[in-house]
Formats: structure tokens, sequence, C-alpha cells
């Protein structure tokens, strides 16, 4: 095992690719008096071709399972000294294609795989590390991991014969290599400040994955020996590390475990091109600055306040793949006549700063954006065993992107909790979700470093929306207690922008609908700073 680690250590070196695999994020700059500077990330940063110029495949042909993973390789070895490559897919990555050169500089053309394959032997060597998914589909996620440390281009027993054709040359045969074998054989040569959860049959998010040299690995079932092994991986991940990818058996359960050994995770298990978008050179800072979040309203008797918020914007697959431009969310005709809140995922700094600089162009002229679930990346945090870390990170992030308000979702309110994120400067208060559909608070209220933390009231899931308007009509109008206030989510899953529409012409004049931070500041200022538990 010593010469297998040995081996493939000296070929990194050869490849060029061992000062990439030895450069960790989570390097810390020098401390502000509660977090981190602006220079601080948590996302390894991927390096653009100074030309800014991409080689579109997938769309001169169509290609297979198979052939994306192979392409994807490529993709994510260059981007780790030079991105150049860029996936067509279905979703808006024709959108952020055009956005990059209408608002970049880039320029494109299309290639074949045939091209990509004998560039890449030119550029970097021509070995594979062969893999067999119709016998073992596991072997898809142990050759992809093998890519990452090795600089060996992943194959697919399919397609043996032909890239041989091409000039590539078998180094590693991991056909019959099980996860759990390529843990045991290479953990000492992957990256552990971040990991890939990702179903060997999807084929996306291998770029990602490849380019920074994470283990790929998906457990499904809940028995002893997968707990096990799940459990030695999470333990063998630093703490505040990312999870990318997503969960492989239920989501509660799977975050928990996340959590509880420190990982926050990225749902991305349908990103493509992942390494073009997190090259900081071709973008530069995002500039998320908000217009719509604040207002200079003010508390009034005989009035109720509502703000309305989007869940679930966590997931950077959601951005990359459509939800800036579907019109039933953010890409909505709008008549501006309420301010609508959309939760959103503050690591797009850099894992989409062209995302996010769309979203602020193309936002209306009362949508307003919070952080989501629980910060950065998704986390439960009573169980989260670095928490103090955690939110000074978050910190710096929530100043980069000009946030101020966050959800939380957890499985109940915390006092732990509560104080850990009230010491975050840049938090003006959070939203709570808890429990069924995330309103099992009731618009519960606690507070810390006199900052509210308000539970959900009212949620938009699976939801009667005139019920729900007579509900709220029929409300306390007294800004001086909680009572006075309610939280709105919108399941995304479920209902859609249209149906906020629908529910605030259904309000009586006396409901005013206010932003986020407009609703924190209201009852910071008017209500006692008392716990109220519903």
């Amino acid at each position: 095992m010593k010469k297998i680690i040995s081996l493939i250590c000296a070929l990194a070196m050869i490849l060029s690719l061992s000062a990439f695999l030895t450069s960790c994020p989570w390097d810390r700059p020098v401390e502000e008096p509660f977090g981190y500077g602006d220079d601080f990330r948590i996302i390894r940063e991927m390096k653009m071709n100074e030309e800014k110029h991409l080689l579109v495949f997938n769309k001169a042909e169509s290609l297979n399972f198979s052939e994306l993973v192979l392409a994807q390789a490529i993709q994510g070895l260059y981007a780790r000294e030079n991105a150049r490559y860029y996936c067509w897919a279905s979703g808006s990555y024709e959108t952020w294609l055009e956005d990059m050169v209408e608002n970049y500089g880039f320029t494109y053309e299309y290639v074949t795989l045939e091209q990509m394959v004998r560039s890449y032997i030119e550029d970097y060597g021509n070995g594979y590390v062969l893999y067999n998914r119709a016998s073992l589909v596991e072997s898809t996620n142990s050759a992809c991991s093998i890519a990452g440390v090795t600089g060996y281009l992943p194959v697919d027993a399919a397609l043996k014969e032909r890239v041989e054709g091409w000039g590539l040359e078998l180094k590693i045969d991991a056909s019959k290599m099980t996860e759990r074998t390529c843990f045991d054989l290479y953990k000492d040569s992957f990256n552990t400040d971040g990991i890939v959860q990702q179903s060997p049959t999807n084929v996306r998010l291998r770029d990602w994955a490849i380019a920074c040299g994470y283990f790929m690995f998906f457990r499904e079932g809940t028995d002893t020996k997968e707990l096990m092994f799940r459990g030695e991986v999470h333990d063998w991940v630093d703490e505040d590390a990312a999870m990318f990818g997503w969960v492989p058996n239920d989501e509660g359960q799977d975050v928990t475990v996340a959590s509880q050994y420190g990982q926050f995770t990225f749902p991305s298990d349908h990103s493509f091109n992942m390494t073009v978008f997190a090259c900081k050179n071709a973008f530069g800072e995002a500039d998320f600055t908000q217009n719509a979040k604040e207002t200079d309203i003010k508390a009034e008797q005989g009035k109720h306040y509502v703000c309305i918020m989007m869940s679930d914007g966590d997931n950077v697959q959601m951005w990359y793949n459509g939800f800036a431009d579907n019109p039933k969310y953010l890409g909505a005709e709008k008549d501006n006549s309420f301010p609508m809140g959309w939760s959103i995922q503050p690591a797009l700094l850099e894992l989409g700063p062209n995302v996010l600089n769309y979203v602020k162009r193309n936002a209306g002229e009362k949508d307003y954006f919070v952080a989501s679930v629980s910060g950065i990346g998704y986390i439960y945090p009573q169980v989260y065993p670095t928490l103090d870390t955690y939110t000074r990170a978050l910190s710096a992030y929530l100043r980069r992107a000009d946030l101020s308000v966050v959800q939380i979702l957890d499985s109940g309110p915390s006092d732990k909790v509560v104080e850990a994120y009230a010491k975050i400067p840049e938090l003006k208060g959070a939203i709570y979700c808890y429990g069924d559909r995330y309103a099992a608070g009731n618009g519960s209220v606690y507070w810390s470093n006199g900052k509210p933390f308000v539970s959900i009231r009212e949620t938009l899931w699976n939801a009667n929306v005139e019920s729900m308007a007579e509900r709220i009509n029929g409300y306390a109008k007294d800004p001086t207690t909680i009572d006075g206030y309610t939280a709105i989510n919108l399941h995304p899953w479920s209902m859609s922008y249209q149906d906020a529409v629908k529910l605030v012409s259904l309000l009586d004049e006396s409901v005013v609908v206010v932003t986020a931070d407009d609703f924190i500041r209201l009852i910071t200022e008017n209500v006692p700073h008392e716990d109220v538990v519903k």
C-alpha cells in the first residue's frame, strides 16, 4: 500500500498538481473583533484562463453518461490552473453562458470529446483509471476519486477501446473497486477540507469533486456496516468542512449526521460547471448590495405586520438550474406592490458570483434577500460541534453579501444557538424554522443580545391560501406585542410566487407586508425584549 501511495504522490508531482492539493481554504487570516476579514473564504478557488475563452462540450455532440464523466474529469483537472471547459446542459446553463459573454467578456467554441482527450494527453499525460458501472456501479465514484489525486482520467469499460485508440493507457484498474476500498487505499491523498456525497448514478458535480481532490461516496442504507463506514468518513474529514452533493437516505437524519461531525451541506447534486462559476479571477467579487431590504416604515397601532420569505435558498443547484429566471419564483413578472423575500446561499459569493450578480440585476424593485439555512451551508446548529467558528465565518459572508437576517432550521429552539448567532455583528435577527412545515413555533420569539429570533407563524406549504388570509386578518393589530407580527414561509416545492400574490390580495388594509429586515427592526424597536413561547 505504501508503494501505491508513493507512486500516486510522485505522479501527482509530475503533473504539477501537488501545490493545489495541499492548499487549504481554511487557513484563517487575521481575525476581526468577532469574525474574519473580507478575504476569508471556505471554498476552493478555481482559475479561469486569461483569455476567458471556453471550450463547450456536450453541444457539438450529445454525450452519454460515461462520456460526460470523462469530459467533466478533463474539465475539473484543467480548472485547477487553467479552466477552459464548459458543459452545455439543460436548465439555466445557456443563460449563464450568454451572461458570461455579455457581461464578462467571454468567448467560446464547441469541441468534441475526442478533441478534449487529445488535448489533455498533450498537456498532462495519457493515463486512465478504469471503472465498470455496468458490473459495479460504485466503481464510478471510486475512479473519479482516484482521478482527483492522480490526474488519470476515469474511463468506463464501455469506452475502453475507443479512448485507447485516442492514445490513453490504462494505469489503474478500479473496475471492481468499492468506495470502501478506494477510501482505505487513497485517504492519505484526498483533501480533507471537503467531501462530495453523490450517487454513482448521477453524472453531475464530478468536475468539482475531481478539481478539488475530494473523496466521492454515497452510502445508501442504514445497517451497521454502512453507518460505521459513513461515520469513519465524516470523522476523517475536517471540522467546518463542506459537504457537496446531497444525502443518500433521509434529509433530516443525514444532515444531522453531517452536522454532528461539523460538516455543512451544500445541496448541489444537480450542478454542472461549478469549476467555472468558482473562478473568481473571471468574475471578480460579487456586488450583492441590496436596494430593497429595509425602508423607513414606522409601527402604527391598528396594523399587523407580516413578512414573506421563500425557504430552501441554500440549494446551490437550485440557483444554478433555473430558479433565478423561473416564472414561478424570482423570474416571475412582478407588479412590485409588496415586498417579497427570497432566501439565498451566501456561499454563492464563491460558488457563483456571476449568479449573484445576475440575481441582483434581475431582481424586482421590492425583492429582498435573507441568508438561508442555517447560514453557510445547511446545518442543524444544536448538534454542530464548532458553532463558534461557524458563526464567525458566517459573519464575514453576511457582511460581503449585504445580508442581515438568517433563516435558522433546527429541531427546535435552543438558548445555545440563539446566543451563538446573536454574537454576529452583521445579524439583526433571525427567522426560526422548526417542526411541521417549519411552523411549529407558531410565532414564538426568543431574545439574545437585543436581537429577536422569531419563529415562523404561517407557512405556504401545501396551504389553503384563503384560509390563511382569513386567519392573518384576524390576528392582533398591536405592534407592541409579538402577536402583532407574522413571519410567513413560502415552500418552493409545493407553492409559488403566484400563491404569495394571491395571499397578499386577500389581506385587509390593516395588514402591512414588510421586508424581513423591517420586520426584525420593528419588533426590536416596539416589542418587549422577553421570550414569548407559544
